[in-house]
């Protein structure tokens, strides 16, 4: 078994309530699975809170699945992610993480940001309403009223992010092991959407690349 590390990179958009499923879709490049005695969580945010909270969040996933993850706080340092990376940094840092056990990194990237619009078709319904016949009103019956729902149009901000899981013990030309893309729309809550983002991750790499 051997350690993977998880890296985040996006900046203000750690939060979103919407219930739809964020994967969007996957693919295991590797076409194998295989096992990672530990995984470094590393939630590329330009705030600690928010890095935090995402990297624990991970790191509790895994651990439900019987997975050890680490939290990469101590390891690099949230000032690091505004500056220019050259390949020598990123080599540099590969040979010390191999040398302290890892053997994966999976690196979260903001790809796009957009505005959407979505149209949700109306729809018409019937109501039946009783109507009184007769001099005295003795009895009722029910006539059908229809009624026309308009098309609602909803505008907001739409998020793609893409979670790449790499091998750093192979040759850097052909280390991609998996990768997925997800969407959020209208961030909301920090919470939900760390819980949210978190459980459909680990779930999927457990499934299509990562053993137990």
């Amino acid at each position: 078994m051997k350690k993977t590390i998880v890296l985040l990179s996006f900046s203000a958009l750690l939060v979103s309530g919407c219930s739809s499923s964020y994967l969007q879709n996957s693919s295991n490049v590797s076409q194998i699975k295989r096992s990672y005695d530990k995984i470094l969580v590393v939630a590329r945010a330009k705030d600690n809170l928010s890095r935090i909270k995402f990297e624990d969040q991970v790191v509790q996933d895994f651990a439900t699945h019987g997975i050890t993850a680490m939290s990469s706080m101590k390891v690099i340092k949230t000032e690091s992610f505004s500056k220019e990376v050259t390949e020598k940094d990123i080599e540099k840092l590969r040979v010390k993480l191999v040398a302290d056990g890892f053997s994966g990194v999976i690196i979260t990237n903001l790809v796009n940001t957009e505005q959407y619009t979505d149209v949700i078709p109306g729809n018409t319904r019937t109501a039946y309403y009783p109507t009184r016949y007769g001099r005295f009103g003795s009895y009722y019956r029910a006539y059908p009223v229809t009624y026309w729902e308009p098309d609602q149009v909803k505008v907001g901000v739409k998020y793609t992010l893409e979670s790449c899981l790499y091998d750093i013990t192979i040759d850097q030309k052909d280390n991609l092991q998996w990768v997925g893309r997800f969407q959020v729309k209208d961030p909301s809550s920090l919470i939900k959407f760390i819980e949210k983002y978190s459980k459909e991750l680990t779930e999927a790499l457990l499934a299509e690349n990562i053993s137990q």
